[in-house]
């Protein structure tokens, strides 16, 4: 008896040593050294659908920053530039819910387990159209892209009011082509991306002091410079296709309020001091009543000088009669035209 539990314990004994170092050994193949790659790892296991993943920290300072509270809150802010999907601040929302979990065997080694929002064969469509619709809308130059990508969003799909269904993220959205803010933002940004054109997803409150929102949006870079641009807020209008936030400056974006490291002035700072120089949008309108304004005054006086003539010739005619007219009928239209121009 005393033989089989010396052997049963020799075998516990190895067996507990082998454990540690198989983990650590699993781990080392995902070993990350910063915060940088763990995000971006942990945007590339959501972007493949993998349910739980084990990652190696690979220094002190990395499991510190790892085990504070804010670890899934500054997720939700990583950006990758070079490889942008993979980056939090647009895989973090197309989960369901996340957990981290610690090895006690080895206090370097954490597992992350993710749910998700949609299925994998469908998260895989998703992308695959989404990347051929970007070759679509790929114009001549950046300018020309990035507004096909707004114009097609906005002729697409539809404000949800009542922010009812599954339409919090882009996937969602487009099931019904019916998606809140965090769905046109991350609708861009996927676009875009694909395009190779710098864009990021803001996050904060929009509205009028009083009456703020959790909303989001983006930035795009264009010839070098930083744009704000909301496709949400300019699909809100009746009247068609709207520009009024379509890359501006923050003093001509309103109503934002970005926060958290989107409110630090590094960020801020990145945006151009001014709107992006361009004939449509908000200033297309002030072109438009300008000439509309323009030509109405030519029609104006076209209409006085040719009623004048008539009248000149009804004045003759009269005055051989002897009738003095008191008034003109050339005044009381061109009144009549003035009122109604100003209503």
């Amino acid at each position: 008896m005393k033989k089989y539990i010396r052997y049963f314990l020799i075998i516990f004994i190895i067996s507990v040593m082998i454990c540690p170092l198989h983990s650590k050994a699993d781990s080392m193949d995902n070993s990350v050294a910063s915060i940088d790659e763990l995000y971006t790892e942990m945007s590339n296991q959501i972007l493949q659908h993998i349910s739980t993943k084990s990652y190696y920290l690979a220094s002190d300072e990395l499991v510190q920053m790892v085990s504070g509270k804010n670890t899934w809150d500054n997720f939700l802010y990583h950006y990758n530039p070079s490889k942008p999907l993979m980056s939090g601040c647009y895989a973090g929302y197309q989960i369901a819910d996340g957990r981290i979990s610690w090895f006690t065997t080895n206090k370097r080694t954490i597992s992350i387990t993710f749910k998700f929002l949609v299925p994998k064969d469908t998260m895989d469509a998703y992308f695959e159209e989404t990347q051929a619709l970007a070759l679509q809308l790929k114009g001549e130059n950046d300018f020309d892209s990035v507004k096909n990508v707004h114009d097609y969003l906005i002729d697409r799909v539809e404000y949800d009011h009542s922010s009812a269904g599954e339409n919090y993220t882009d996937i969602e959205g487009f099931r019904e082509n019916r998606m809140v803010c965090q769905g046109y933002s991350m609708a861009t940004y996927v676009l875009l991306s694909y395009m190779n054109i710098p864009v990021r997803i803001v996050t904060g409150k929009g509205g009028p002091e009083g009456e703020q929102n959790p909303h989001a949006w983006n930035i795009v870079r264009i010839d070098g410079s930083w744009y704000n641009y909301d496709a949400t807020w300019d699909d809100a209008s009746n009247y068609g296709t709207d520009y009024t936030y379509f890359l501006k400056s923050n003093e001509d974006f309103p109503m934002h309020h970005p926060e958290g490291i989107y409110a630090v002035s590094d960020f801020t700072n990145m945006i151009s001091t001014d709107s992006y120089p361009m004939g449509i949008g908000s200033a297309n309108v002030y072109i438009t009543f300008i000439i509309a304004a323009f030509l109405g005054i030519l029609i104006g006086v076209l209409i006085i000088v040719i009623k004048s003539v008539i009248t000149r010739k009804a004045s003759a005619t009269l005055s051989d009669t002897g009738f003095t007219p008191a008034g003109t009928v050339i005044e009381d239209d061109f009144d009549s035209f003035m009122q109604d121009n100003e209503s």
